[in-house]
């Protein structure tokens, strides 16, 4: 090879492994520099659902759900947001988080307590310890303080398949556990009978009651269900509230009407009487069937109410 054409060869290497080099140089240069978040000056926190509880209920009517479906022990979700001048900003270094209630029971928190570097927004899986019908969680991070919205915690809460045997024989309980338990600490209790299903699945839930229309120690049902034009007058779906001697025991069953409501948060109000068994009367939603209703051998009251849509039910 001559000098002549080694000088080109070796200008040629050069100029390729130049062009190498410079070439990631250049196409950096048109990236967007990273996005810095200001540092944040307001904070909120807002509690939803777990989405696998309630995402196959269907179509519920207008009102009928809670704020937040859960129940003690059961996962609730709280996603906090930081903001600064109402765009988003982030904390500069993971910071802790703390999650405290307006009640007596205990707020767990499930995975990492912490708001990670430079995240605007971060979602928390809770749980809480103690039934009530307005628990608000507080958070506290970096300076920074936010609430929730109130909502219900239920004592007990199961979430049923539409065709589910149990709701198709009557025997769904509010307690999950077919109420078989009814007793002075259980006073009450309510099976769920919908013979033709839901449009898809039931939430059944047991909780305390504390509109001023409850008697001492009452329990509230609550079923959440898509029961659009599956159910009639003449056909209706039925609630069998089981109510224990030391709360019911007095006055004969034509004594006692069920408190009733059709949205999650709206007054309770007392039934009128059914015209005639397993009937709903014409402008009627709900009624309390009194000739259905009885005393079992216990003395027990189990107070039958017929309906047509989502309800929260109690004597």
């Amino acid at each position: 090879m001559s000098h002549r054409r080694a000088l080109r060869s070796f200008i040629a290497v050069v100029t390729l492994t130049l062009a190498a080099l410079v070439a990631p140089a250049v196409a950096n240069a048109d990236d967007d520099p990273p996005t810095v978040l200001p540092e944040p000056t307001a904070m909120t926190a807002v509690a939803s659902s777990v989405p696998d509880l309630v995402d196959g209920l269907g179509t519920l009517p207008a009102g009928a759900a809670p704020p937040v479906l859960t129940s003690v022990d059961t996962s609730f979700l709280v996603t906090v947001s930081l903001t600064d001048a109402g765009m988003p900003a982030s904390f500069p270094a993971s910071t802790p988080v703390t999650f405290a209630a307006n009640g007596g029971g205990t707020v767990m928190v499930h995975g990492d307590a912490a708001i990670p570097a430079g995240q605007a927004t971060t979602t928390f899986e809770l749980t809480y310890s103690e039934p009530t019908t307005a628990l608000t969680v507080t958070v506290a991070a970096g300076g920074l303080t936010a609430s929730t919205g109130s909502f219900p915690v239920e004592l007990t809460l199961a979430v049923l398949a539409h065709d589910d045997a149990s709701l198709l024989n009557g025997t769904a309980g509010s307690d999950g556990a077919a109420c078989a338990t009814v007793d002075a600490q259980h006073p009450m209790c309510a099976l769920i009978s919908l013979p033709a299903g839901a449009g898809g699945d039931v939430a059944v839930s047991l909780g305390v009651c504390a509109d001023a229309a409850c008697g001492e120690n009452a329990l509230v049902t609550q079923v959440l269900a898509d029961l659009d034009d599956l159910y009639t007058r003449d056909a209706p779906a039925k609630m069998t509230i089981v109510c224990d001697k030391s709360l019911c025991g007095s006055g004969g069953v034509a004594h006692y009407r069920a408190l009733w409501s059709t949205t999650a948060i709206g007054e309770l109000v007392t039934t009128p009487a059914c015209p005639a068994k397993g009937v709903i009367g014409d402008g009627q939603d709900f009624c309390t069937d009194q000739r259905a209703s009885t005393r079992d051998r216990a003395g027990d009251l189990r107070l039958v109410v017929l309906f047509l849509t989502d309800v929260r039910g109690t004597i």
